[in-house]
């Protein structure tokens, strides 16, 4: 059986859907991922195809490839293009996943996965390939392979600080990160901050890797110590490839179910004692300036120290 399994737009949505692409594969099914960038990661996964999404003329022309069709669900133009090509032409063969965090069931498509919000997105795709699709054998493995060149955590003391995500109300302040940095490299740590070229100009002092492509930074990643960050693809990518990381993020319930699901993880957030009624929205207004960088630090030491004992 041929299967197109349609990812969200995000790097973190795309590592986590290759998790169901990943079990589909090792059940004996042919299986392309489509994702915008994932294809850079395709030596990382060798035996998972990875292809760029289709252009609207191609879509009738690549989706009458194949026999069954995973989209997971979100509110973008291209995604709802796929959708209803598939609902016109071909109902029957597919199935779609609402990654939503939420224990209630009255959302779209929430039947498709029955996810659970209390469980990670990794948890809940695991389950759904064990139980709803009784696949063989169900593993939360993405099925990501490290090259041949890279030794995993060469640099035991280079920590991945990630201080951006996917919008800026998602971000933990930058000042905070770069006392955080200082702080980390006074204990002995060495703090890198990911960052892409525009922020590397507006940030010229950071201690940033040259990488030029997705896959050199997952190289890069794979050969660090640990990773801090906001709730971003980069977290995941950290997680799949096994470093340990705190995650700093605004709400409890979302963190629970998006935090990365591999690598043993830590995930902070704003104190729950803070008032956030539906008129007084404390700590969703002030949630970056309730995380201290102490806490963070103290975290991050504690886990880190925990799985590296003579460190």
């Amino acid at each position: 059986m041929r299967i197109a399994v349609f990812s969200c737009l995000g790097l973190g949505d795309g590592l986590i859907s290759l998790i169901l692409s990943n079990n589909l594969a090792k059940n004996h099914c042919e299986v392309d991922t489509f994702h915008p960038s994932l294809h850079s990661l395709q030596a990382w996964f060798p035996h998972l195809p990875l292809k760029s999404f289709p252009s609207e003329e191609k879509i009738e022309e690549v989706l009458a490839l194949y026999d069954r069709f995973f989209l997971f669900y979100e509110k973008s133009d291209w995604m709802f293009k796929i959708l209803d090509w598939c609902q016109k032409k071909a109902p029957q063969k597919l199935t779609v996943l609402n990654p939503i965090a939420t224990p209630n069931c009255d959302y779209p498509y929430w039947e498709g996965g029955k996810f659970d919000g209390r469980l990670t997105f990794v948890e809940n795709l695991v389950n759904f390939c064990r139980h709803s699709l009784q696949l063989h054998n169900a593993t939360d493995s993405n099925g990501i392979t490290p090259l041949a060149d890279v030794v995993f955590q060469r640099y035991p003391k280079r920590i991945v600080l990630h201080p951006t995500s996917s919008k800026e109300e998602k971000n933990w302040p930058w000042k905070r990160f770069e006392i955080l940095a200082n702080r980390l490299e006074k204990s002995g740590f060495e703090p890198w901050f990911v960052l892409s070229p525009a922020e590397k100009i507006q940030f010229p002092a950071c201690r940033s890797p040259s990488t030029k492509n997705l896959s050199e930074l997952a190289h890069f990643v794979a050969e660090s110590g640990g990773m801090i960050g906001n709730d971003s693809g980069i977290g995941h990518l950290a997680s799949c490839l096994g470093l340990p990381s705190v995650t700093i993020s605004r709400n409890k319930q979302q963190s629970s179910f998006w935090r990365p699901g591999w690598a043993p993880t830590n995930t902070l957030t704003p104190p729950s004692w803070i008032p956030n009624l539906k008129f007084i929205r404390l700590r969703d207004k002030y949630w970056k300036y309730l995380i201290s960088v102490k806490e963070v630090q103290r975290v991050f030491t504690k886990l880190y120290h925990g799985l590296n004992p003579f460190c």
